[in-house]
Order: structure tokens, then sequence, then C-alpha cells
């Protein structure tokens, strides 16, 4: 069956052929006992699947913890679900809880909670509430040495500067969770990552997060205790240079010859990364030579790329040249190998500037209207589209789903293989880069289909609507999502296959930095990366630029030379409301005018019916009342006429945040998005005409001698600020 044939069956039409509209999400009631249900199941897969991974410790918690009471679980549960790892008890209420201080005692006795100690000191003052953290400081510090009015984060920075352990007198029922890095391994050997609380499954089971659930059809993450330790090792490491741990970091360094050899991809990741990071902190710090040390633990590209930078500004010249051509011969990626090229090229052969250089200064320049700086893929697309293409927005999004939609039966269709449980949002041998080696053959039996469209599309639109919706961290479902890709497909489909096989081969590298635009007619395809004044031409934008055109793609680069444009279409927009607040009051009329090349060449203009009663100031300050607007249209109605009026042009208006966000609200209600360029004539009149007490409408009109004959009725009012416009464009074109 052809595309065309299986995309007109009634099934894939209602399933792919109609706008999809989401309802609001109803937040479904919990189990009383969810948490403990969760935290159980989560042992149990863990015990069952890790056995082999689990070292004494670990052991331990799972028999001790399953030998509580049940009320004490509970209470241990719910610390573990929390922020932070000190608690008072006396401010913790969990009604479905029995005799909440003796299940305390429970834990004290089992060592799942003990008392606070000295390595607690500054939890302790982040659990305090503010009242209670200041009356602290206030018995123990002098008045001068902070503010009650200071935020609690540096409260507790002066308590810790100022005052010990010792000097404070902890009362009440404090305690601390205890068991915490075997608790941490457990939670790391099920989600892969270092997770501080139990949040996924309360988010999963409100509905906020989508986790598939495919029963027990999930494989272990690592073989044996001392790869999941080694990977452990460094996702810890990492956890605490994130969040600034300054002594455990410095440690970390002074280690480095002891740290456990990786056993496995991810662990040689996540090791790579960490010396990356460990590295670039020694360089922020001046010492050289350490971070040389770091680096050179690593043939990671990045860490490759600094020693010969590095080593380079240090005069080893003879030795950057022999290590670049290395890198050259045998590159890590297309990124590593565009780096040595283009560094070498400078250094050792006399070119004067840079690859990503030389691409700007020859890319294409487009000039664009200066109302639209802050959106300039967008003008650039209104550009192109006026040039007879039709144009979207691309970058990332139709790759990632074309590579999605193709390889999806070896990326989720084999549970056991890539996904370790139903919080995996990506497979394991993709994150690793293994997807390939794993997968060969199928993925080449897949990528054979893109040498005929029919068969292409035909199989991602069986996959698409088998599919649909189910969760995945490597692009989101759109009801139009074929309509995007079939013009990839049809006219460069061998190319898309070489750039699938590339991703294939190594997604974390190439799984974005694609071109801002697409364009297409009816036989030619084109990708633009459009840049604007300032902007740079980042690394992976070329690395992808460069892949793109060895497959067969047409790629350029758009320079945006920003002026004002003579023959660009401004509406200038006035509306009368019930009221002041969009999201509270209704429109009861739009003007709108359109001005071309210094004059206006279209006028429109309605009353709208705003389904409410129109106040009676509002009455007396607009001349509109309840009757005149009985029979209008509502919004919806003109929704498509006024949508089409604004087509390509920008937004104007007195005052444009006003009447700009009164009607994007009415498109949100529709389900609609509205969006443009917007100039405000208030806010231009005061940079190009300065110097006037008022700047409101009625009082310019005075002053510039513009007709107002029915102020505060939206066409009259749009006209004015029409004129207003003309004269600060007249002024922005001098």
């Amino acid at each position: 069956m052809s595309y065309e044939d299986l995309i007109s069956t009634p099934a894939i039409k209602a399933r792919v052929g109609t706008r999809r509209v989401r309802a609001p999400r109803k937040i479904p009631d919990l189990p009383i006992y969810y948490y403990l249900t969760n935290f159980e199941a989560m042992i149990a897969a863990i015990a069952q699947r890790y056995s082999e991974c689990l070292d004494d410790r670990a052991r331990e918690f799972i028999v001790q913890f399953s030998a509580l009471p049940e009320y004490a679980r509970c209470l241990y549960v719910r610390l573990a679900g929390r922020k932070g790892r000190v608690f008072d008890l006396r401010r913790l209420n969990y009604d479905e809880i029995s005799e909440l201080p003796d299940q305390a005692e429970t834990l004290r006795g089992a060592g799942f909670l003990r008392r606070v100690a000295q390595i607690d000191f500054e939890d302790y003052l982040r659990g305090l509430i503010k009242p209670d953290l200041v009356a602290v400081m206030d018995e123990n510090l002098s008045q001068g040495s902070f503010k009650k009015s200071w935020k609690k984060d540096l409260l507790v920075q002066a308590a810790l500067d100022h005052l010990c352990f010792d000097d404070v007198d902890i009362s009440g029922d404090w305690i601390v969770q205890a068991r915490i890095d075997a608790l941490d391994y457990l939670l790391f050997l099920y989600f892969g990552q270092i997770t501080p609380n139990l949040q996924p499954f309360t988010l999963r089971d409100l509905g906020l997060m989508r986790a598939p659930d495919w029963g027990d059809d999930y494989g272990a993450r690592f073989d044996d205790c001392a790869s999941a330790r080694a990977a452990y090792f460094y996702a810890r490491a990492l956890c605490d240079f994130k969040h600034g741990n300054d002594i455990k970091t410095a440690a970390l360094i002074d280690t480095v010859d002891h740290w456990p050899a990786p056993q496995e991809g991810s662990a040689e990741a996540a090791r790579d990364k960490l010396l990356q990071k460990l590295g670039g902190l020694s360089e922020r710090l001046g010492d050289i030579e350490t971070a040389l040390l770091l680096y050179g633990r690593s043939d990671a590209p990045l860490c490759n790329e600094r020693v010969v930078r590095l080593r380079y500004t240090r005069g080893d010249k003879d030795w950057v040249k022999t290590r670049l051509e290395a890198l050259i011969d045998n590159p890590g990626s297309d990124a590593e190998l565009m780096f040595a090229s283009d560094f070498y090229a400078r250094k050792f052969n006399g070119k004067r500037t840079s690859m990503m250089t030389d691409i700007l200064r020859e890319a294409e320049i487009i000039t664009l209207d200066e109302a639209f700086r802050n959106t300039p893929e967008r003008a650039a697309a209104h550009h192109y589209r006026e040039e007879g293409f039709t144009v979207s927005r691309a970058e990332n999004a139709p790759w990632r789903a074309l590579f999605g939609l193709t390889f999806w039966p070896l990326l989720f269709g084999d549970k056991a293989t890539g996904l370790h449980s139903a919080f995996d949002r990506l497979p394991a041998d993709l994150k690793l880069g293994t997807f390939y080696d794993t997968h060969k053959d199928a993925v080449e039996a897949r990528l054979e289909m893109f040498r005929h469209p029919d068969s292409a599309l035909s199989m991602l639109l069986r996959e698409l609507t088998h599919h649909y919706g189910q969760g995945n961290a490597i692009f989101r479902w759109n009801s139009t999502l074929l309509d995007r890709l079939r013009p990839m497909i049809n006219l460069a489909g061998p190319g898309c296959a070489d750039i699938l096989r590339a991703m294939a081969k190594d997604w974390k590298n190439t799984r974005d930095g694609f071109p801002d635009l697409m364009l297409h007619t009816s036989d030619t395809l084109r990708f633009v990366e459009v840049k604007a004044e300032g902007d740079v031409l980042r690394r992976n934008q070329l690395t992808r630029l460069q892949q793109l055109r060895r497959a067969g793609f047409t790629v350029d680069v758009a320079r945006v030379n920003w002026i004002v444009d003579p023959h660009q279409d401004y509406v200038v927009v006035d509306i009368e409301t019930t009221g002041g607040r969009p999201g509270a009051h209704r429109i009861t009329e739009i003007g709108a005018v359109k001005l071309r090349g210094g004059g206006v060449v279209d006028e429109w203009s309605s009353l709208i019916n705003p389904q409410r009663p129109i106040p009676p100031f509002i009455t007396k300050l607009t001349g509109i009342h309840d009757n005149m607007v009985a029979g209008a249209p509502l919004f919806s109605q003109i929704a498509e006429e006024f949508a089409g009026f604004m087509e390509g042009a920008i937004f104007a208006a007195h005052n444009v945040n006003f009447d700009y966000g009164f009607i994007a609200m009415e498109y949100e209600r529709l389900g609609q998005y509205f969006q443009f360029p917007k100039i405000c004539t208030v806010a231009s009149m005061r940079r190009f005409y300065p110097g006037h007490k008022s700047y409101g409408l009625k009082n310019l009109c005075a002053a510039y001698d513009i007709e107002l004959t029915s102020h505060h009725r939206a066409l009259c009012d749009a006209k004015a600020a029409a004129e207003l416009l003309l004269l600060v464009n007249a002024k922005r074109m001098a």
C-alpha cells in the first residue's frame, strides 16, 4: 500500500488528520499509602535485577528496612521523599501514620534515623523556618552581624560564618535521615542517575510525567558491583561538583590517581565529563599544570581540544602539530576533525581566519525591517515566503522526529535491551553511542527505505499511528509531523538516510545544531541558518552544516542586515474593551489600519460581542453600549479574517502591549497562536520626538495637528496612531 493510500484510510485519518486539543489534566486521587507501595516495588525490583550489584550496605538496608513495622517504613519513605535530610519532628504532619514519635524512635533504634551532629549543621539551619532561624541568630549573634529582612539563604550563610555547632542549643525533637549513602546508591541503580528524593514516582502517579510501564521486561544497567560502584562514583562526583561542594571537589582533584576504573560506557562518559569540568575549574583558578593533568587523562574531544590550546599557548608547538595531525588522521568525532583541521590550518599553514569566520563572510545577506530584531528567524521566514518558498521553522525538531519514528522499534520495541525502568526516556545504547553497532543490520534495512519516498513515508506513518503520544526523550508528538517531514523525504530521501546514520552512530553529538529554516518548492529543498548582528556560528552548527552538505543538501547561512523597509506592512491596531485586564475582560471593538510605503493601503474594523455586559463607565468613555454589540460577531467569528489582515505585518499600537495582550488572549481562548513583531507608538514617539509633557494619544494628536474626531472609538484611534507611526518611520528612515 502506498503512502497516499495508507493516509487516506479512515482509521489513519482519524488518528493523525485532525488537530488535537489537549483536555485539562485531571489530578487523580492517590491511594493513602501510594508512596510506600512505590518504594517497596522499587526495592523488590532492585533486589531481583541487581543482586550482583549490591554491596554489604545496600543488602543490609533492604533486609532491615523490610523488617520494620509498616508505620515506621511509611515515615522513612515520607522523609526520603522530602527535600533535605534534617527535620523537626514536631512540624511533620502525616495523618495516615499512627504515633509519629514512636515510629521515629523505632527508626532510630534500627539505624534509619539519628540525632543532629556537627556535620548536619548547615542542613539544620536550612531546616529551620525563617522566624526560628532569626531567633537562633538573635540569641547568639550581635545585632550588627545580620539583618532580619535578609532572605533566608543570606541568613543561613551569615549563621555559618559566625556560629559553630556547639554555640546553638538544638531544642525540640530534631531527626536526621540516616543510611543516605545506601539509599542514594539504590536510587542510582534504579533511576540511573543521582536522584535526591522520590519525586519521579509522585509525578508519574499524578499524571504529570509520562512513564510507560513494560511490567518486568527490563534488564539491569550493570553486570556486577564493581561496574555499578564505579558508575555511581562518577555520577556522585558530578552531582557534588554541580552543587558547589568545594571540599569534595578539592578532594576529587587530589585523589585523581585513585579513581575507580570505568567498567562500562556510562561510567567512562561520566569520568570524561568530570575531568573536563575539573580541568575547566583549574584553568579558571590559573592552575594550568593541574588542568593539563586532568584533561590528559581523557581522550574525549573537548579535553583533547583544551590540551592542544593550552600547550600551544605555552609554546609546545611541535607537540601540538604532531597531536593535531594524529587527531586529523583518527578523529573522535566530526566536531573534533573540524577543530583539528581548522586549528592546524590557522597555526601551521598560514590561514588567517577560522572556518566559522569564512562561512559568515561568504553568507547571503538579507535585509529585514528592524522592527523584527527580536524575531530574526520569523522575519527571515517571511522574507523567503515572499520569494516563493514554502517555509517552516526547522532546527532540531524534524530531524529528531524523523530519527525517532524511523528507529522506534529498535529504540523502544525490545524493552529489555535499552530501557532499565519505567522512568528511562532514552535507551542506554543511544546515550552510550553503541546504538548503531548494536543494531547495524536493522538500522541499514530501515535506511534503505529512504531510496523510495513512498516506502519511507508509509513506514513512518505506521510508526506514528501505532505509538502516537508515547513518552520518549527524542521528540515531541504533533499531528502535523508527517507534513513537515514529507518534503525532506520526497526531495532528499537518500540524504536523509546519511544524516540518520550519523545520528545513529553518535546521537549525543548529532542531536542538535541543525539550521533554523527549511525552504522548499515542488522540486527544491534548502536549509538556512539565520544569523543576526552579533550572532556567532557555534561549533555544533558548523559541524551540522558540513554534514548536511556532504549528504547532498543545499545549506546556507543568511546574515541579517537591519533596515527600515519602506515596503514592510504595518498594521496599526486599536481596541475597545469592557475593562483593563485581558484575562478578566473582553474586546468590544477592533480598528486596524495597514500602512505600506509611507501611506495607508487598507483598513479593517468590527464591533465584537464581548458576551458580557459593558460597564456604564466604559459606555460613557467609548459610546459603545450593550445594544450596539448584541448583534455583533463573536471574536471567534472574525478571528480568521483578522489574522489574514495581519499576515506578514508588524503589529503597531499606542501602548502596544495593552492591545496586543487582549488580542493574543482571545486567540489563546480559541486554542490558536497569535505572534507578530510589535512596535509601540508611545515608546517610539518618546525616542524620536522627545520633550512632550504627555505622550497620550489625544495630546500628541493636538501637538501634530492629527485629526481625532471620535476619540475612544477603535478605527478613529487606529488612524490617529497610524499618523504617529508615519512620523516615527520618517525619522527612522532619515
